[in-house]
C-alpha cells in the first residue's frame, strides 16, 4: 500500500490498508461504489504470481483456511456483503502467490520483485474503475 499511495491517484481514490479480518471489509466500503482488494494467496502457482478475480458478478470460492491468520477470509467476506446486499457494485480482487503465508515472515524476494507489476495493474484498475 505504501507504494501505491506513492503513486499518482485521483483524489477521490483512496488507499487503506486493513488488518486482514474479513469481516471488517464490510464496514470499511460502506457507501463506495468501487473496490480494489489485495491479498496474499497461496494456490500453489509460483511465488510472486498476480492473481486478478473480477468478483463483481460471479460467487467467489472459498477453501478452508488452515491456520490463517483472517477469523473470516476475504472470499466469505465477499459472499457475506453480497448475500447481504452490501456490496459494491464492482469488485476486483488482486492476490499476489506468497512463498509463506507465516505472521512476520516478511516478504520474500519472488514476492519483492513482482510487488512493481501489482501496483502498476492495481493503478491500472482504480483508474479504469474510476472512469466507469
Amino acid at each position: 500500500m505504501r507504494r501505491l499511495r506513492a503513486t499518482e491517484l485521483p483524489a477521490e481514490v483512496g488507499v487503506l490498508a486493513h488488518d486482514g479480518d474479513g469481516a471488517g471489509l464490510l464496514e470499511l466500503w460502506e457507501g463506495v461504489d468501487a473496490v480494489v482488494l489485495v491479498d496474499c494467496v497461496r494456490s500453489g502457482e509460483r511465488p510472486g504470481t498476480i492473481h486478478r478475480l473480477d468478483a463483481s458478478s460471479a460467487p467467489v470460492a472459498s477453501t478452508p483456511s488452515h491456520g490463517s491468520s483472517h477469523a473470516i477470509s476475504v472470499a466469505d467476506a465477499i459472499e457475506l456483503a453480497r448475500t447481504l446486499g452490501r456490496l459494491p457494485g464492482r469488485v476486483v480482487v488482486y492476490g499476489i502467490e506468497g512463498a509463506t503465508l507465516e505472521a512476520g515472515a516478511g516478504l520474500s524476494e519472488e514476492v519483492a520483485r513482482a510487488l512493481d507489476g501489482l501496483v502498476a495493474a492495481i493503478r491500472a484498475e482504480a483508474l479504469t474503475l474510476r472512469l466507469a
